[in-house]
């Protein structure tokens, strides 16, 4: 069975997931390919910003093995990972890269923080 993370977003809202997505400005217009384990059911995080500094279709994300992941999709704003307490990396594009509770991942001027229910 699939784990269920939360991902607390910048502007209050909440999303739980224990699947793939896409977030980003219009991520329906985002074709899902080979970054999701499963591109048949993909949920589509919409995220109102009007200096548009996220992307149409900014990062993806999913899980494996109970393994949170995030991807940049080739944004032109860039995606960062923040760490507890080892600091913040950047994401390089098209690259899974792991997320840990409590990490914070920020995308354009937007973000969210990770947990596990």
């Amino acid at each position: 069975m699939a784990t269920t993370f939360v991902l607390d977003f910048s502007d209050g809202r909440r999303v739980e997931t224990t699947g793939n997505g896409v977030i980003g400005r219009n991520p329906a217009a985002h074709t899902p390919g080979t970054e999701l384990d499963d591109p048949a059911h993909v949920e589509f995080v919409t995220i109102a910003d009007d200096a548009k500094s996220v992307s149409r279709a900014h990062l993806a994300f999913g899980q494996y093995d109970g393994v949170f992941w995030v991807m940049d999709l080739g944004s032109a704003n860039g995606t960062s990972i923040t760490y507890p307490g080892e600091g913040t990396f950047a994401c390089d594009p098209k690259t899974r890269h792991e997320v840990d509770s409590g990490s914070v991942v920020r995308f354009g001027d937007q973000s969210f923080r990770l947990s596990r229910r």
